[in-house]
């Protein structure tokens, strides 16, 4: 019997062990909660695939040790359906990883029925594997950049977060009132638009609306924005999540962001949705929010489509994750790498990252 084999759900207790010990938390305290994470995640939500499902490899001795989380995702490619599989995490017990079982699982999963395999959070030495699998690396996408708000702020928090285990950072939003009062904060003013609460319902038309400007752009429906949200709001990437809908003065819808903010912190760039000429304007507004609702510094990736709007601002580069796609049909790799494709930190793991908080016990 072969030792990769589908995710079940009895192995779920070993799946959040393996998660716990690459992460350094107490599995005593975290496994219940990793477990019910990790059902919900990956074989409870309202895209999970029978035919594409998460890996596990099981050692005759040892149990689980290996385990290839996936995210499958419906994304429209012109007139037709398509199936993105987005992996992760790819974990393996510490003993065993010389053992080459990462690239098995890696090289299994890629094998499915998916039209396009992609990740969007590879960490160096999986890139490798990556790579030697027949992946292409998204050059863009694996470039991040960084919009300081507050220079001060900035500092004086990463001093602070360097020297406290605190998810907040009070020593930014104090400093951040010095660069305010040095005319050094950076508050970018929108000149036109409206902004306000972004609903499941406006996301969906305004995904409708771009069928043009990106032939590639996912399909979501009401369940998985649902579960979207519910999730999302549990997890330590920040402090809470802005989901804002932008539009024109007379109330024509141009576009949407999503970013997690942590007031003192970062903002950090989950989504630009918007049509390619707005997206410089909606990039204003999610800079002015930001700067509004206290963070001393926005970072996002690099997209295609958001790059012409980001030359003529001061930023710098940042490091971030590689992002890495997988298809045997090239024109779907080609669309995935232009500006033609809508793609976010929404669609695969990037944000799928638990609070210790949320999930510890006693």
């Amino acid at each position: 019997m072969t030792p990769i084999r589908p995710l079940e759900r009895a192995d779920l207790p070993a799946v959040a062990a393996l998660y716990a010990e690459f992460v350094g938390w107490d599995p005593a305290k975290t496994v219940p909660g990793l477990s019910d994470f990790f059902a919900r995640a990956l074989l409870d939500h309202p895209f999970a695939d029978p035919e594409i499902p998460a890996l596990v490899y099981e050692d005759g001795d040892d149990g689980v040790i290996g385990i290839m989380g996936s995210h499958p995702r419906p994304f429209n490619f012109g007139d037709r359906t398509v199936k993105l599989a987005f992996t992760g995490p790819l974990i393996v017990a510490p003993a065993h990883r010389p053992r080459g079982i990462g690239a098995l699982l890696l090289r299994r999963y890629i094998a499915g029925p998916q039209d396009m395999t992609a990740n969007d959070r590879v960490l160096d030495q999986v890139h490798d594997m990556w790579e030697r699998l027949g992946g292409t690396t998204d050059t863009g996408r694996s470039i991040g950049w960084a919009y300081t708000l507050a220079p001060a702020g900035l500092a004086a928090s990463a001093i602070t977060r360097r020297s406290s285990s605190r998810d907040r950072a009070p020593g930014g939003a104090l400093f951040a009132g010095v660069d305010k009062l040095a005319a050094r904060r950076r508050i970018p003013q929108p000149v036109t638009g409206t902004s306000e609460p972004l609903t499941d319902a406006a996301l969906l038309e305004l995904l409708d609306r771009l069928k043009r400007p990106y032939p590639l752009r996912p399909a979501f429906n009401d369940a998985f924005l649902a579960f979207l949200r519910h999730e999302m709001d549990l997890v330590n990437v920040g402090a809470r999540v802005d989901r804002r809908l932008i539009q024109a003065d007379d109330g024509k819808p141009l576009g949407a962001y999503v970013m997690y903010v942590t007031p003192g912190w970062l903002a950090e760039v989950v989504a630009i949705i918007a049509r390619p000429d707005d997206t410089g304007l909606i990039l204003d507004h999610l800079l002015h929010d930001a700067a509004t609702a206290g963070a001393v510094e926005v970072r996002g990736r690099f997209e295609p489509q958001l790059f012409p709007h980001l030359r003529n601002r001061r930023l710098r580069l940042t490091h971030t994750d590689w992002t890495m796609v997988q298809s045997k049909d090239q024109d779907l790799v080609a669309t995935a790498l232009s500006a033609r494709a809508m793609f976010s930190r929404l669609d695969g793991e990037w944000w799928m990252r638990p609070r210790e908080a949320a999930v510890s016990s006693g």
